[in-house]
């Protein structure tokens, strides 16, 4: 590297500048930057510089990790469609998950029963199917660990065959077979949705149980607790609930949270969806928030700030007929009042997932707009925070039967995938940013 390039790059980083004027390097030799992919940083890499072409920064290694000295904050510039993403059929919920030392991999929760659902592994920057599971109308999945056991559990809404019980099954990653296989079965009713977490060192799993049989919305959705002893999930609480969606998990603090998505009581989905706190071993009532058909619940935090932003999803009341335009609305917790509070309403069509990502500073959120009382084909949209206005509609996607959006990044940059519930193609689109 020669020597006015050294130079510039030691004086932009704040190395060679300082109250008494620039350092000068004895010799040229002295200053160590490599460039190009990420080079270890160990011990004998200690104070040497590495310039990441890709992503235009500039890293001390300190001994153990790369510390960043100078980098570009990237800006999402506009959505490029990157990949369509063939299924076995109508896709309801796409998980994204990373397994050390194998790869990036995507779960698809597929209606048809055969041939069941798929996972893909991200291939030479595509994602290509790697293995088929049996499924039974599949409505989501949750990858999560515990300890170190890796699982992926799905929520089947139907039986498994004719006549039988409606079983949602965990499978558990296999290192030496490098595939996931049938760990525990679990009874489940029409389950929308698993929600895992841990409190301390206790893993639990939460199922939505969406109804019994066709008509019977107000049953008992379920808390699992991981037993070490039997190293199976038993269950550990049961909350009554009104035709579940969705659960999400979150802490503020040194308190846990977990709130539903209830959509439907039998008569009508204008419903109050719950929030409960961990309070001696189980989870108690703290708010109930009135919603509108809520299939989902996102929670994500901008500073110091909390908001939970739930997708309302349609308003009926017993036969009368369903309206699809409706508010989606995000919440922000108040430190005065300890409640949830409005924060802001955004227009939406039949809104059935919400998707908070960042790239670089700026901070997002894209909803899946799956119906509007004539089609399925809608424009979801991707909104950016901009302080007091809130979120404001920056990009508008259109996508067919839009079920669930899902972030992900690799080493190539950030991207988006959305799953179709009336057509087999998910698609993955490509986040530009300059």
């Amino acid at each position: 590297m020669s020597t006015p390039l050294v130079a510039t790059l030691l004086l932009l980083s704040g190395i060679s500048g300082g109250p008494a004027g620039p350092w000068r390097p004895c010799t040229e030799a002295q200053a160590h930057v490599t460039m190009g992919t990420r080079p270890p940083c160990t011990k004998p890499e200690q104070g040497k510089l590495w310039f990441d072409t890709l992503q235009k920064g500039l890293f001390l290694c300190d001994g153990l990790a790369w510390v960043p000295m100078l980098q570009k904050k990237e800006r999402l510039d506009y959505v490029e469609d990157y990949q369509d993403l063939y299924t076995r059929s109508e896709t309801f919920d796409i998980e994204v998950f990373h397994i050390p030392s194998v790869g990036l991999f995507a779960a698809t929760a597929n209606r048809e029963s055969r041939p069941g659902s798929g996972i893909y592994k991200w291939t030479e920057g595509k994602f290509k199917l790697y293995q088929n599971m049996s499924t039974s109308e599949a409505l989501a999945w949750k990858f999560f660990t515990v300890g170190n056991k890796r699982f992926l559990v799905v929520a089947n809404s139907k039986e498994d065959s004719e006549g039988g019980q409606e079983l949602s099954t965990i499978y558990k990653w296999s290192q030496p077979r490098q595939k996931f296989l049938r760990y525990q079965t679990l009874k489940t009713y029409s389950a929308r949705d698993w929600e895992a977490f841990h409190i301390g060192e206790e893993a639990f799993l939460a199922v939505a149980n969406h109804r019994q049989n066709d008509n019977n919305h107000n049953i008992k959705s379920v808390i699992y607790k991981w037993n070490p002893a039997s190293r199976v999930f038993e269950v550990n609480q049961t909350i009554q609930t009104s035709g579940a969606y969705d659960w999400e998990f979150f802490t503020v603090g040194p308190y846990c949270f977990l709130v539903v998505a209830n959509t439907f009581n039998g008569i009508t989905t204008h419903i109050n969806s719950n929030i409960y706190i961990w309070m001696d071993g189980l989870f108690q009532p703290f708010q109930a928030i009135m919603t509108l058909g809520a299939t989902d619940w996102e929670m994500f935090q901008i500073g110091n700030r909390t908001f939970l932003a739930v997708a309302n999803s349609q308003m009926l009341h017993q036969k009368g007929p369903s309206l699809y335009a409706l508010n989606s609305t995000i919440y922000e917790l108040s430190i005065t009042t300890k409640t949830f509070l409005k924060f802001q309403d955004i227009g939406t069509y039949s809104a059935v997932d919400w998707e908070f990502f960042s790239v670089g500073d700026e901070k997002f959120l894209v909803v899946a707009n799956s119906y509007d009382g004539k089609s399925y084909s809608l424009n979801s949209i991707i909104y950016r925070w901009q302080g007091y206005e809130g979120f404001v509609p920056i990009h508008q996607l259109p996508t067919t039967g839009c079920k669930d959006w899902e972030f992900f990044k690799t080493t190539e940059g950030f991207y988006l995938i959305y799953s179709s519930a009336t057509e087999p193609l998910s698609k993955v689109f490509k986040l530009k940013t300059y």
